[in-house]
């Protein structure tokens, strides 16, 4: 498996599914501090194109990524059932801009599948794992750590 799991391998796993235009992505649920209805972020200057800007959650601002976007499917389009999905990796805090929530579910270790090599060795870095769930039936386990955006690296005084 990728070493940008965040979960335990062999174990069960609890996500959160969502869909981001007509495809179905789920985070484990581990990872996620709460849902919430979309606030227009103020832009950035300078920041990736996937940002859209930040948001004062209680105080603490953050970033909001269009994932739509960060998958390479283009600029999300407003819709009634868009949230925003707060996601935390480590001390960084984020909003997933997704097009619907779907479900909480558990996956049991034996539908976890690593994802598959896409030519010369490489996995796609935002994939933790493809989770099957029966006949033709797979969502794609995005890794929380590298949708987040990076974060530079403070300069020595």
């Amino acid at each position: 498996m990728s070493n940008s799991l965040s979960y335990a391998e062999g174990q069960a796993l609890q996500v959160l599914s969502f869909e981001v235009g007509a495809q179905t992505y789920c985070v484990p649920v581990s990872a996620v501090r709460e849902i919430r209805g979309v606030t227009p972020p103020t832009p950035l200057p300078d920041a990736p194109p996937y940002v859209r800007g930040v948001i004062n959650l209680r105080g603490q601002v953050m970033p909001v990524i269009d994932l739509s976007w960060r998958l390479g499917k283009g600029a999300a389009e407003d819709g009634p059932r868009q949230v925003i999905i707060v996601v935390e990796n480590q001390t960084d805090v984020a909003g997933l801009l997704v097009d619907a929530v779907c479900d909480s579910f558990t996956v049991e270790a034996e539908q976890i599948n690593p994802p598959p090599a896409l030519g010369d060795g490489q996995d796609s870095p935002l994939v933790s794992a493809v989770i099957t769930a029966g006949e033709g039936s797979m969502t794609v386990l995005l890794a929380v750590s590298r949708i987040l955006p990076e974060r530079p690296v403070a300069l020595a005084a």
